[in-house]
C-alpha cells in the first residue's frame, strides 16, 4: 500500500505548482503576528478553497495577557518604512533602506519621530558588555556593534540610553559560510518580546562589506553623523492559521505542519515548507476525489503557523482533542537547491524520549525516493541528491508536537546546512522544483499512510525500521569512538589514558543500550494504527530479535575499535567502564522529581526575567563549558516520575554528556524561572 500510494502520489504531484506558490508566499512580508503574515495566510486559504478543499482561518488574539501554554501573545507589528542614512564629506550615503531589503531593519523595531532623527553613530566594539561603554557617550546616539541582538539593546539602549543600534552581524556556518561569503547581505535579526514588554530599541543590520568599511572610517574618527527614521506601529490585533482538511471516517487525525514566517523574500526558510505542503494538500485531496485513493480512515490536517507560536496556540486551543491526533511531521527548508546552498536533504527524527513510529515512516518513504537512477548493470538504485536520516535536534515546530507531555510524533523534514540562511540572498532562485517534490510527495505519502494504515503497512514499517537500525546506531556510535580517539591525542600518561578509555566505554555502552530500548518502544507504538493484528505482532518480534542482536554486535564492535585505537591486544585489557561518584550531586538528583509546570516545552516569549536570571545562566555555562548544557533534552524528560538522577541519566545515554552537578544547578534555575515546581 506504501509503494502505490507513493506512486500515484508521484505521478499528481505539480513541482512546477509548488514552485509557484513558494515565489508567492516568499512575496510577502511575513514576520510573525504582522499583517504580512495575515496576507500570505488568506492567500493560501483562497488558494485551496479554489482547489476545492475545505480550509478556514483560525484567529487568535494578538495582545499582552494572552496565552497558550507557557506561551505568551504579542502585539501586532507594522513597519511601512525605514532607512539610515550616513552624513558624511557633505555626502549622503544610504546604508539601509526598508523598501529595497527587508532584513535591513531589524524587525518588530520600535518607531522614530515621524521626521526621523539626526544624530551620531559610534563604534563599541563588544556591544553587549556594559564595561565597553565606559568611556563612550552612547546616550541618544546609535551603537554600532556585532553580536547578540537583545544582549546588545538591553545594554547599549535599555541601560546606558542609546537611540538604538546597528549591527554587521553574519552567522558562520563552516565550511558552508563564511562571515564573506555573503559579503552583501544582510542577515535577519528581530527583537523578540522576551523580557516581558515591547522592546524600546530600533536598529538596522548592514552587509559584512558595509561593516568593513563603517570600521575604516571608525579607525580615522569617533562618531559618524546620521540620520535614521522607523516608521512602524505596534497594536492589539488578530493573527491567523490558515488550515486545510481532507476529512476521514473517524474523529482521529494526522496533521503535517510548515511555518509560514520569516521577511518578504525568504524562500527556502520557510516558503518552501508552505508550498510544499500547499501541493502535498492538492495532490492528496485530488487523489481521493477522483477516487485513485480511498476516504482516509483519519482526516487529514494542513496548518501554515508563525513558527513555534501558532503551534503553542493551535495546541493549547484543541487540548481536548490531542490524544486523537495520532502523528504529525514538520516541514521546515525544504526547497533548497543543493549545489547552491550546499544542503543535505534530511529526515530529522523525533523526540526520543516520546516513543513513536513517526521517524521510521518517514525514513522509510525517503529510503524508496532515493531509488532514483539504475547502474549500468541494472543492479543497483541510487539517489541523484545528497541525504541522510539523523536524530533529533530541535529548532523548529516539531519540537512542541513532539513533547512528551503532548505526545504526538512529529519528525521533520529539512535541509541543512543552508549558505543563504537567514539572510537576504534566501531567494526564490535557490529553490529547486525538484527538492519540493522529494519533500511534497515523502509528506503527502507519510500523512495518506499515517492516515490509513493496514496490517501490512505497520509490518512493513517495523522491518525498514529495524533493517535500518544497525546502520543508524553504528553511525551514532562512531561518533563516539571519534571522540575517544581525539581525546587519547591529548591524554598524557597511563592515568589520564585510562580515564579516557574509562568515559568512552561507558558513553559506548550506554548510547548501544539506549538506542536499542528506545528503537523497540518506538515499533511498539505502531499499535495505535493497527490495534490487533497477528502479522504486526510477528513483524515486530522479529524486529526485536533483530534489534537486541545488532545491539550486542555494535557494542562489541565499537569496543573492539575502541581497543585497538589504543593499541591493546584484546577488549579485555580496556578498565571498566567509568562510575561517576556518589556527592552531594549525586544524593540530591536521587531525592529530586522534577514535575513540569506546563504543557509543551516552556517559553521564555513575554515573561519577566528574574533578577541577575541571565547573569547567572552566562556563569553556569562558563563554569561547566558552553556545550555542557542540553538545554533541549531536560524537560523532554522530566515525566513527573523520573528522579532527577534517572533523568541525567537518560540526557547521558542519548547525548553523551555526563556532569551532575551541572544538572542539579541548572534544575535550580529552572525551578526559579517557573519552568519545575518549586
Amino acid at each position: 500500500m506504501i509503494r502505490r500510494t507513493l506512486d500515484l502520489v508521484k505521478e499528481e504531484f505539480r513541482a512546477q505548482e509548488a514552485f509557484n506558490d513558494v515565489a508567492k508566499i516568499a512575496s510577502f512580508h511575513r514576520v510573525q503576528i504582522s499583517p504580512g503574515i495575515n496576507d500570505a495566510g488568506r492567500f493560501i486559504q483562497s488558494y485551496l478553497t479554489k482547489a476545492g478543499i475545505q480550509c478556514e482561518l483560525l484567529e487568535f488574539p494578538a495582545k499582552k495577557g494572552i496565552t497558550w501554554w507557557s506561551q505568551e501573545s504579542f502585539q501586532v507589528w507594522k513597519a511601512n518604512d525605514a532607512q539610515l542614512v550616513l552624513l558624511e564629506d557633505g555626502k549622503r550615503e544610504t546604508l539601509c533602506a526598508f523598501s529595497e531589503i527587508k532584513t535591513s531593519l531589524i524587525q518588530r523595531s520600535a518607531p522614530t519621530p515621524p521626521e526621523g532623527i539626526k544624530t551620531t553613530m559610534v563604534y563599541v566594539e563588544n556591544g553587549e558588555d556594559p564595561k565597553s561603554y565606559e568611556d563612550i557617550d552612547v546616550e541618544g546616539k546609535l551603537v554600532f556593534s556585532r553580536g547578540d541582538v537583545a544582549r546588545i539593546a538591553k545594554v547599549a539602549v535599555d541601560q546606558f540610553g542609546a537611540a538604538g543600534i546597528v549591527l554587521d552581524n553574519m552567522r558562520e556556518f563552516p565550511p558552508v559560510r563564511d562571515r564573506f561569503d555573503l559579503p552583501d547581505a544582510r542577515q535577519y535579526q528581530a527583537f523578540w518580546p522576551i523580557d516581558g514588554s515591547t522592546h524600546k530599541a530600533r536598529g538596522f543590520m548592514v552587509s559584512p562589506r558595509q561593516g568593513e568599511a563603517l570600521r575604516k572610517r571608525f579607525a580615522k574618527q569617533k562618531e559618524l553623523s546620521v540620520w535614521a527614521m522607523v516608521d512602524a506601529e505596534f497594536s492589539d490585533g488578530v493573527w491567523e492559521i490558515p488550515t486545510a482538511v481532507i476529512p476521514g471516517e473517524s474523529n482521529e487525525e494526522v496533521v503535517a505542519v510548515a511555518h509560514l514566517c520569516h521577511p518578504e523574500h525568504s524562500a527556502n526558510d520557510n516558503a518552501s515548507g508552505c508550498g510544499a505542503l500547499m501541493e502535498a494538500a492538492r495532490t492528496l485531496w485530488q487523489l481521493v476525489k477522483t477516487g485513485k485513493l480511498d476516504k482516509p480512515k483519519r482526516s487529514i490536517r494542513f496548518l501554515w503557523v508563525p513558527e513555534m507560536t501558532g503551534s503553542y496556540a493551535f495546541l493549547a486551543a484543541n487540548e481536548d482533542k490531542l490524544s486523537n491526533i495520532v502523528a504529525a511531521i514538520n516541514l521546515d527548508m525544504v526547497g533548497e537547491n543543493q549545489e547552491l546552498c550546499g544542503s543535505t536533504f534530511m529526515v530529522e527524527r523525533p523526540i526520543s524520549a516520546l516513543p513513536g513510529f513517526g521517524g521510521d515512516l518517514a525514513s522509510a518513504i525517503l529510503g524508496l525516493l532515493t531509488k532514483e537512477v539504475g547502474n549500468l548493470a541494472g543492479t543497483g538504485l541510487y539517489s541523484t541528491f545528497r541525504w541522510t536520516v539523523g536524530p533529533y535536534s530541535g529548532g523548529s515546530d516539531h519540537s512542541i508536537w513532539g513533547d512528551p507531555s503532548v505526545g504526538i510524533t512529529c519528525p521533520m523534514l529539512i535541509q541543512w546546512p543552508d549558505k543563504y540562511y537567514h539572510t537576504s540572498e534566501d531567494t526564490i532562485d535557490k529553490v529547486d522544483p525538484r527538492m519540493l517534490k522529494v519533500a511534497g510527495v515523502l509528506t503527502a505519502t507519510y500523512l495518506y499512510t499515517a492516515a490509513t494504515a493496514t496490517p501490512g503497512d505497520t509490518a512493513v514499517i517495523a522491518g525498514e525500521a529495524a533493517a535500518r537500525f544497525p546502520g543508524e546506531a553504528d553511525a551514532q556510535l562512531s561518533v563516539l569512538v571519534d571522540q575517544a580517539k581525539e581525546q587519547l591525542g591529548k591524554a598524557n600518561g597511563e592515568a589520564e589514558v585510562s580515564e579516557v578509555l574509562a568515559k568512552a566505554r561507558r558513553a559506548i555502552e550506554l548510547r548501544a543500550g539506549f538506542l536499542a530500548d528506545r528503537k523497540k518502544l518506538d515499533l511498539s507504538s505502531l499499535r495505535r494504527l493497527v490495534p490487533d493484528s497477528p502479522m504486526l505482532s510477528d513483524a515486530m518480534s522479529e524486529a526485536g530479535c533483530l534489534i537486541e542482536e545488532a545491539g550486542r554486535f555494535l557494542l562489541a564492535k565499537a569496543l573492539r575499535e575502541l581497543a585497538v585505537l589504543a593499541g591493546l591486544a584484546d577488549v579485555s585489557g580496556l578498565p571498566p567502564a567509568w562510575q561517576p561518584e556518589e556527592g552531594e550531586a549525586y544524593k540530591r538528583a536521587k531525592s529530586i522529581i522534577p514535575k513540569r509546570v506546563f504543557r509543551g516545552p516552556f517559553s521564555s516569549t513575554g515573561k519577566e526575567v528574574p533578577a541577575d536570571y541571565e547573569e547567572r545562566v552566562k556563569a553556569l555555562r562558563e563554569k561547566y563549558g558552553e556545550s555542557a548544557l542540553p538545554l533541549n533534552r531536560f524537560e523532554l524528560w522530566a515525566d513527573g516520575k523520573r528522579t532527577l538522577l534517572d533523568i541525567a541519566l537518560l540526557i547521558e545515554s542519548e547525548t553523551g554528556f555526563s556532569n551532575l552537578d551541572a544538572i542539579v544547578d541548572y534544575y535550580d534555575l529552572q525551578v526559579e524561572r517557573g519552568v519545575f515546581e518549586g
